[in-house]
């Protein structure tokens, strides 16, 4: 529009001082204000421009000063000064007096998004009446876009930190994407979404765009989603942390190209994003190893515990019958041992998949233990064991895993709720003694609970109460077995062997107790017990004077798994044992189910300077390699390679060879189960460094040790003088 000047008189400056020359000091004034960046001005009553700094000037496209004056915000900007409502703001300042600080508004010029923050007073002569307004602005576009980008970015990181659901996360994703900037609009991609989770989500300006939903469903690459030609669109990828992007983050800005604050910021959005369903996605995946078993990803016995209470209840209310099946596989461990875990675990996830493909809706199956199962029928017309017999028949059918053909049967034991039990304890448990009762009867066949296995059950919790209160009240010894140098006879080692001081029924070896230990848990707190109590004999004897000798202690895998390390450590600064005269023995099914948190785990112990050793070494699979594997300082040769030594060749040839392998290695042997002279002076002659059986000694009392190392004991060590 045309510009004009007004004929308007400007209201004298305020007179200064007498000896002032107001010249000079008007024009030092104007430059001081030229000067300032921001905006400053005063305009009459009118709304007229009576000043302007350089800064008004050269903002509004002017040469000079002399060219705004006379002339209201309406003249330069037309109705974009009247929707910005200054007249309105400015007039209210002049009428009452009250000036208007710190007031945010839009630019009438320059890009969409350009904010000011404006303050006005009233303009007053010498006697304080108000004759227009003084006016001062500064351009807080910047700040402005900074604090949308910091409200956003709060308010993403509030919901992450919160772990909020993933669909309210993106919902408010989208729409503080769209709050960033004027004209700026926002859609979210999710590939794979969670089963009753959106995999679209829009923010307001493209809400009510009817069929964008199942448009952006279709797309792969953003890229190839469309927009008006006047309008800038780009995305982000929403990067997942094993690598392959979750989805992407579209925005399409109207009319402009974005700045590049806002495009780097939208990206670490996205990425944040990311984070937001890596989250989500771990915690549903930590939620689902809870309750489901990773081999097989049936539920698992946490599962069970959580489930089967509510399905009996509701049995109960509706006086239905429950039928349990404990399913367990037949000579399992034979084809583990003989063909190897992988192959095992195979033929445990094919077994998992014939099981579950025989159940009818509503029906369940878990996985339990190794090789075990739990199916839980509700009762329909077909007989309950007819359905327990299809699944037996069905996972009997020969099955071709790698480049072998197996045949594998199973054992079920079969029990009802209510009337043979009302608890899942209760009812599982009766479930589980049918199927040893089935095993018991050839195998391949199905068992019912009766009461006479209920005597048995009984007597089973009985025992297991005993045991939890034997465990409170501390009524367990430990013996000591003598572990002999073969090549001195004389006293090199023990190891600790717990029994049970039952008070009427008198000491019980560890099968009595120890299997109970470690189905009801209570073996993590008496293996503690065990640990303590050895490490604590093992000083005493040091403390007496006497040889120092190793003192082995088995290990149970739920003390393997649960904090053994910080318990060693504890345990060996409580009793001031030194770390070399401490032995932890483990199994190789104790360590074979995770090796890389075994191995970690051993390392650990080994780096305190306690001996690891490997028992009943020669029974598993891949025995060699994992001599080479684990950090082992011993291994013990299993008792059955010993029974027909020397007689029988093959064994004797397997015994040199791993006391020879052993020996190349540098990790030590001791034999197990030595039990004749024949078989002592054989070990002695292959260079076996180390022997343990009766043929030595029995377990014996600590006292009896103690008298052994004070008088340093020589124990028959395999020579032809030697007697048993």
């Amino acid at each position: 529009m045309s510009r004009k000047k007004r004929d308007v008189a400007p209201s004298a400056p305020p007179a200064m001082g007498e000896n002032a020359n107001p010249s000079s000091w008007h024009a030092l004034l104007e430059a001081m204000i030229d000067h300032v960046p921001d905006f400053i001005y005063a305009k009459d009553l009118e709304g007229r421009f009576l000043f302007a700094n350089r800064a008004i000037v050269t903002e509004n496209g002017f040469e000079s000063v002399e060219e705004l004056i006379g002339l209201t915000d309406y003249d330069i900007h037309g109705e974009a000064a009247r929707h910005a409502g200054i007249p309105d703001t400015e007039a209210r300042v002049m009428r009452t007096g009250e000036p208007d600080l710190g007031y945010e508004e839009r630019a009438m010029r320059g890009d969409i998004d350009r904010w000011l923050m404006m303050s006005r007073v009233p303009l007053k002569d010498k006697s304080g009446k108000i004759i227009g307004v003084v006016g001062a602005s500064r351009d807080i576009t910047q700040k402005k876009a900074s604090e949308r980008l910091l409200q956003a970015q709060a308010r993403i990181l509030e919901m992450i930190v919160a772990a909020a659901r993933i669909e309210d996360f993106l919902e408010e994703f989208v729409k503080a994407i769209e709050n960033l900037a004027t004209g700026l609009a926002c859609a979210v991609r999710v590939f794979e979404a969670a089963t009753g989770e959106p995999s679209v989500y829009l923010s307001p300006a493209l809400a009510q765009q009817a069929g964008l939903i199942a448009i952006i469903s279709d797309v792969g690459d953003p890229a190839s989603l469309t927009h008006a030609a006047e309008d800038t669109a780009f995305s982000f990828d929403i990067p997942a942390s094993e690598g392959k992007a979750h989805g992407f983050v579209w925005c399409k800005l109207a009319g402009r190209k974005p700045d590049a604050a806002l495009v780097e910021f939208i990206g670490g959005a996205a990425r944040m994003a990311g984070l937001a369903i890596d989250r989500k996605r771990a915690a549903e995946h930590i939620a689902f190893l809870a309750d489901h078993d990773m081999l097989t990803r049936l539920p698992n016995r946490r599962f069970l515990d959580t489930r089967l209470p509510e399905i009996l209840a509701a049995a109960a209310k509706a006086n239905r019958r429950v039928g349990i099946g404990f399913l367990d596989l037949d000579n399992f461990k034979q084809i583990n041992d003989t063909l190897g875990h992988s192959l095992g675990d195979a033929l445990l996830s094919r077994t998992a998949e014939r099981i579950a493909a025989s159940l009818k809706q509503n029906d369940l199956v878990l996985r339990v233990g190794g090789d075990e199962f739990v199916i839980i029928l509700e009762e329909r017309k077909d007989d309950v064991e007819d359905r327990l017999q299809r699944i037996r028949a069905e996972v009997s059918q020969p099955l071709r895993i790698g480049n072998y053909d197996i045949k594998v049967t199973c054992s079920i034991g079969m029990a009802f709720f209510p009337e043979d039990g009302e608890t899942t304890a209760e009812i599982v448990a009766a479930a589980d003694l049918a199927m040893y009762e089935a095993k018991h009867n050839g195998r391949d066949s199905i068992a019912t609970f009766t009461p006479n296995m209920a005597d048995d059950l009984r007597k089973k919790f009985t025992r297991i109460e005993e045991l939890r209160k034997a465990v409170e009240r501390d009524e367990f010894v430990l013996h000591f077995q003598p572990q002999v140098d073969l090549a001195s006879g004389r006293l090199s080692g023990v190891e600790a062997l717990v029994r049970w001081q039952h008070p009427s029924e008198g000491l019980l070896g560890p099968a009595e107790f120890i299997g109970l230990a470690e189905e009801t848990g209570l073996i993590v707190e008496l293996g503690a017990s065990i640990l303590r109590k050895a490490c604590r004999q093992a000083q005493a004897w040091v403390a007496a004077g006497l040889a120092p000798v190793k003192m082995a202690v088995n290990i149970s895998p739920r003390q393997f798994q649960g904090g053994l390390v910080q318990q060693i450590r504890s345990v060996l600064k409580e009793t001031g044992l030194a770390p070399s005269l401490l032995e932890i023995e483990i199994t190789e099914t104790l360590i074979i189910q995770d090796v890389e948190t075994s191995v970690r785990i051993m390392r650990a112990i080994k780096q305190m300077g306690v001996s690891l050793a490997l028992d009943d070494f020669g029974i598993g699979y891949s025995c060699l390699g994992m001599l080479k594997t684990f950090p082992l300082s011993c291994m013990k040769i299993d008792r059955s390679f010993l029974t027909h030594l020397p007689e029988k060749t093959k064994d004797s040839a397997i015994v040199t060879i791993m006391i020879q392998l052993a020996g190349s290695l540098g990790i030590d042997v001791i034999a197990e189960g030595v039990e004749t002279v024949e078989q002592a002076a054989f070990l002695r002659t292959a260079g076996c460094p180390y022997g343990q059986g009766y043929y030595f000694s029995r377990p014996l009392l600590a006292d009896t040790i103690e008298a052994m190392l004070a008088d340093t004991t020589t124990f028959p060590a395999g020579l032809s003088s030697d007697s048993p």
